[in-house]
């Protein structure tokens, strides 16, 4: 006979962790099934250089808020795997690690997950096994020459790792500002490709930005106020060296090379677009919004706001539109390119046309599946730490209503 479980969680990082929480709130019987230890991704898939984002008090989760000696600082991302673990143990959630799910479908009313260990049986199931899936490289990447290494970001550890010669990092997301950055600092020669991103001030009156964006409710803007329909560009910080800001302009400045959108690769040629002032332009647009919107708040609330500065702008470089890479000396190549969803053993139609969940606030249109810890689910906080209780606490709270109405749920 099958284990059953009034609600099985897929996923062991912290919105897996949180759910159970939650469930365990609500007294749900409940078990978290995770593939491999604990928040295994703070472990496997960083760089060694890598520290939390955010100020260290926002590590703070329901049921365990901060408690560490530096609020204001950033953690290496081994403290943040180690608070996830503490986190676990505190709360007492079940979870079952090294426990792999192969199979997940609808069967006479009811969810059946198989696993390496056997079959689980639920009324409900949480998908929480975040956004970060499926390293995602584009096409031209096989048509890179056979001898350039090519390194996916969730796979650089640090610039000694790579061959000697120049690098080529394309993407200017969160991880592919942070990494080119520490090339610069190593003395590689760098290459970056750039792409959509936020610029922001790491501090401004003395305060970390993220307690502005939460104050101006920036981070409570919902999927609906996306204005061209298209998810908003990464958030460019970090909290390396006790956090600073990321400018891109800047890394030029130290030697970086700044390159428009990767198009194409021909006989050893980048095919690139002439967009990359543009979308310089477009960061530093957003970085003067984003303060002038903090001033006007903070002045409103009586603080004492410095004068508006006249925000800079930068004349247009003449960058190539194609560039040979042996030329170059590019020897490697990391794809900062993000991340695909993979739900190749979810077997019910809830995935659109990109593989992404069909979801609204994390509940899915096929009774008794919820989804967890995705961006942009429902906010700009969702998927992060900021906003992964919330998120949590309207899954259950839906879960645990939808099984009132059925009965199918016995809260404890």
């Amino acid at each position: 006979m099958a284990e059953f479980h009034e609600c099985v969680v897929i996923g062991g990082g912290q919105a897996g962790l949180v759910a159970g929480h939650a469930l365990a709130e609500r007294g749900v019987d409940h078990v978290v099934l995770e593939r491999n230890g604990i928040a295994e991704r703070w472990r496997s898939e960083r760089w060694d250089s890598l520290r939390f984002q955010f100020p260290n008090r926002v590590l703070g989760l329901p049921g365990m808020p901060y408690d560490g000696a530096d609020p204001d600082g950033f953690a290496h991302h081994t403290e943040v795997l180690r608070w996830l673990q503490r986190y676990a143990e505190r709360t007492g959630v079940p979870v079952r690690d090294q426990t792999e799910v192969t199979s997940l479908d609808h069967d006479r009313g009811r969810w059946r997950v198989l696993t390496n260990d056997g079959e689980v049986r639920a009324d409900a199931v949480v998908l929480a096994t975040g956004p970060f899936q499926l390293p995602r490289v584009p096409a031209a990447a096989t048509d890179m020459p056979d001898d350039v290494i090519q390194v996916h970001a969730a796979h650089y550890r640090r610039p000694d790792r790579l061959p000697d010669g120049a690098v080529l990092v394309v993407g200017s997301g969160g991880s592919g500002a942070q990494i080119t950055e520490e090339l610069v600092a190593a003395g590689r020669t760098t290459y970056l490709c750039v792409s959509r991103h936020r610029r922001v001030p790491r501090r401004i009156l003395g305060q970390d930005v993220f307690t502005w964006l939460v104050e101006i409710g920036l981070m409570d803007r919902t999927r609906a106020d996306w204005v061209d329909g298209r998810m908003p560009p990464t958030v460019l910080v970090t909290g390396i060296d006790g956090g600073h800001d990321v400018n891109l302009r800047e890394l030029e400045r130290q030697g970086a090379t700044l390159l428009g959108t990767l198009r194409a690769v021909e006989d050893g040629v980048m095919q690139l677009a002439d967009d990359a002032d543009t979308i310089l332009d477009a960061a530093d647009t957003m970085y003067d919004e984003t303060v002038a919107a903090i001033l006007r708040h903070a002045a409103h609330g009586g603080l004492e706001i410095p004068a508006a500065q006249v925000p800079t702008r930068h004349p247009r470089r003449r960058r190539p539109t194609t560039l040979s890479l042996r030329d170059a000396g590019i020897t490697s190549v990391i794809w900062a390119t993000g991340y695909s969803f993979n739900y190749p053993w979810l077997h019910a139609p809830c995935l659109g046309p990109g593989g992404e969940p069909i979801q609204t606030r994390g509940v899915a249109d096929i009774d008794g599946l919820y989804f967890l810890g995705l961006h942009w689910m429902h906010t700009f906080k969702s998927g992060t730490f900021l906003g992964i209780g919330d998120d949590a606490s309207y899954v259950v709270d839906h879960l645990v209503e939808r099984a009132n109405g059925r009965g199918a749920i016995h809260l404890g």
